[in-house]
């Protein structure tokens, strides 16, 4: 589906987009069955779970990475399903969420759980205190033609809304988030939000990668993204050493050389030498966009 994944973008939803769920690359794993039906759950690698919300047009993935004492959930979801039921019929660990930044289908989930760890940043200090029905990021995930599953009991797309939460770990570049046996850790990488950060996860070899890379349109244009912290940013994340990036969206451990080649992509679009474009407006703003083989991306045409 050649489509961003941001319902506050001012681009068209596409009719039936749910008919291409599972998407094909998720064949490679083995799904786990959980009461959870808001959810389709795969594992991965025998220590990690990819929890995906494919009945809403975002699929949004949340990660569930096992270590000997503790258990990380890194992202919560948008806070549609319960995905705190899907993560206790996984695990029995104590479980902290590790959030990659700060947007509402990364944090939706998060004021049902008791430690939670956010890049310590401004903009996400601001987040933490929740979104009201009135915002326009919560309205757009339930309206007509964002969602394709029964919506879990409870939910009414008329009131729906996300609740503030508390951050009991604010993080910082260079953190090491210790599970026992295994360490995530902390890399600042500005340019989709300001706050956002990746995972290295270096015995299983997996960066998850949060927004800054999904295989899908990538958006470097809205107010909060700034295209010379991105390339700095994807200059960082291409140094360590891994096998697999996990994104934030869509599909899920993607090799790295797709990530090397948005680097280069980016690259090339900055210094003016990146080819044929298309151009159009997405939420009041003029864009180009840039088609690859594995994704896009969109630009301010300033």
């Amino acid at each position: 589906m050649a489509y961003s994944k941001n319902t506050d973008s001012g681009l068209v939803v596409p009719k039936k987009w749910y008919e291409a769920i599972p998407r094909p690359s998720w064949s490679r794993f083995e799904k786990i069955e959980t009461s959870q039906l808001w959810f389709s759950v795969y594992e991965t690698t025998p220590e990690t779970y990819a929890i995906n919300e494919d009945g809403q047009f975002e699929e949004v993935i949340s990660y569930l990475v096992l270590g000997e004492d503790t258990a990380a959930l890194i992202d919560s979801g948008i806070g549609i399903g319960d995905i705190k039921r899907v993560v206790k019929e996984l695990t029995d660990l104590p479980v902290i969420v590790v959030n990659t930044h700060a947007h509402l289908d990364h944090t939706g989930g998060n004021s049902t759980f008791e430690e939670i760890a956010l890049y310590d940043h401004p903009f996400s200090r601001e987040r933490a205190k929740g979104k009201p029905r009135e915002g326009i990021d919560v309205g757009n995930y339930l309206s007509e033609g964002m969602y394709w599953k029964p919506l879990p009991r409870g939910i009414d797309p008329a009131t729906w809304h996300t609740e503030p939460f508390k951050v009991t770990k604010w993080m910082r570049e260079g953190d090491k988030i210790d599970l026992g046996g295994k360490e995530l850790e902390v890399i600042h990488i500005p340019g989709h939000t300001p706050d956002s950060v990746c995972l290295l996860e270096r015995r299983e070899r997996l960066l998850f990668i949060g927004d800054i890379f999904y295989p899908a349109p990538i958006y470097i244009y809205s107010k909060e993204s700034n295209m010379d912290e991105f390339i700095t940013s994807f200059r960082k994340v291409v140094k360590p050493d891994y096998d697999y990036a996990m994104p934030g969206h869509n599909e899920t451990k993607v090799e790295k050389k797709v990530v090397e080649d948005v680097l280069h992509a980016i690259e090339a679009i900055k210094a003016g030498k990146a080819g044929s474009y298309k151009t159009g407006v997405a939420n009041g703003i003029k864009v180009r966009r840039y088609d690859y083989p594995r994704f896009a991306l969109i630009v301010r045409d300033d």
